[in-house]
């Protein structure tokens, strides 16, 4: 049999749906970096202003109670427990789940389509550039969220790097004190218009089906740490650089790497984070991908449909609507705070259902674990040479077991009479009769 452990004794090949807390963490990396530093910030602040980075804080707060949420679902495996149990409430709660995760890839994919088309790539065809977004995200998403994990751990690295770099080479006037006050508006309006950006709310939801085997780090928490501490630090700086002008501003971890230092030795440095925002644009959508793929499978049992809907919805909003902006804007306008209800509120539901059904079923819960345990290896030892050929006496007194065995023995002689004996009893009653 195939060994399936290494030396720090972690499994070679994981059962489908099981990943490592440090692949996780790299998946984290690519959604938190992703759209939530492009064209969030100067969205934000074409409503709040001065307020952008505090609005942010409170997302990160608001993000950080959802995650938890998410994850102890995870943890509990109220996946497998409520899937065992047929729940008809989980299948619900799937259902809508699918739905709402498609709705989120088809708003992201339609805002990178609108920056590539307008921005970047502006003599290029769409169809080209949806073409070639849409096949990895696809082959990413049918894959499952291990290989998705295992891209990510590719360029995880080379994002935080090349975000810290183009932070340590900044050279540019700075003035923090734009980022005050810290209600730019009445704290009413404040908190009543929040809401309406719940788009970027809940990308870490699809982790609620998926399970995750922990290494000795703690890598998901100190991830989670510290890419919100990056993404606001980065805000920070992008209100202190611009202003109120930051609403001018369609990708910021884009164009604040064009104040660099380096950049005046080697050239433009905006090529490292645009390489970086599109692996890991593909990355985050190719999960949203998966989580409605697996959400969709136990709604109904089998998650084809789901695969075949969820690119052709994608595409079909992309072609058919006049500008990708457009969906854009439908989706931060009143529609976003019907995103972010669905966003709170779908992994409260799923954790506390977990929980109250954990209580009541420990004996069903006990036997779950959907995870391959292999067989010791057979090790067989081979017979004693030494005496190979030699006679040896019917009853040793060097044999620890022999009165054991002769007693075994004379047991199964006596069980053999008895049953002879019966046999021959019967025998003779027939032939009386």
């Amino acid at each position: 049999m195939q060994n399936n452990t290494i030396n720090n004794r972690l499994r070679k090949n994981l059962p489908i749906n099981v990943i490592y807390n440090s692949q996780a963490a790299a998946i984290i990396v690519a959604g938190g970096f992703a759209f939530k530093l492009s064209a969030a910030p100067g969205i934000i602040c074409e409503t709040y202003g001065s307020s952008t980075l505090w609005i942010y804080l409170l997302f990160s707060l608001v993000d950080a109670l959802l995650a938890t949420l998410v994850f102890a679902f995870s943890r509990m495996k109220g996946d497998d427990l409520l899937v065992a149990l047929n729940c008809k409430f989980f299948k619900i709660c799937c259902l809508l789940s699918s739905v709402w995760l498609t709705m989120k890839l088809v708003f992201y994919f339609c805002y990178c389509m609108s920056y590539l088309t307008h921005e970047l790539f502006t003599g290029t065809q769409p169809f080209l550039i949806y073409g070639l977004f849409i096949l990895p995200i696809v082959y990413l998403g049918a894959k499952g969220t291990k290989t998705i994990a295992r891209t990510a751990e590719l360029f995880a690295l080379f994002a935080v790097f090349s975000i810290i770099a183009n932070l340590a080479f900044l050279d540019t006037n700075l003035d923090i004190g734009r980022n005050l006050p810290v209600f730019s508006m009445p704290p009413s309006e404040f908190f009543a218009k929040a809401p309406r950006f719940g788009l970027w709310i809940g990308d870490m939801f699809p982790f609620a089906f998926v399970r995750i085997k922990d290494k000795k780090l703690p890598y998901i928490t100190t991830t989670v740490a510290c890419v919100w501490t990056l993404v606001n630090a980065i805000v920070m700086l992008g209100i202190a650089l611009y202003g109120n002008a930051l609403k001018m501003v369609s990708d910021l971890l884009i164009h604040i790497a064009s104040f660099n230092q380096l950049s005046l030795e080697i050239g433009r440095m905006e090529w490292t984070n645009l390489f970086m925002i599109i692996a890991m644009s593909i990355i985050s959508m190719a999960f949203l991908y998966d989580g409605a793929n697996k959400t969709f499978q136990r709604a109904t049992g089998s998650a084809t449909a789901s695969k075949i809907l969820c690119p052709l919805a994608v595409l079909v909003t992309a072609f058919s609507v006049t500008s990708s902006q457009t969906v854009t804007d439908f989706a931060l306008g009143a529609f976003g705070y019907a995103l972010f209800l669905v966003a709170v509120i779908l992994p409260m539901l799923l954790t506390f259902t977990a929980a109250f059904f954990k209580q009541k079923y420990r004996h069903i819960l006990a036997c779950l674990d959907s995870e391959y345990i292999p067989y010791p290896k057979p090790n067989p030892t081979p017979p004693d040479s030494a005496n190979c050929g030699k006679l040896q006496p019917s009853f040793s007194a060097a044999s620890s077991s022999g009165s054991t065995s002769s007693s075994a023995a004379r047991f199964d002689i006596n069980n053999g009479i008895s049953d002879a004996n019966r046999d021959v009893s019967l025998n003779e009653k027939g032939g009386a009769r």
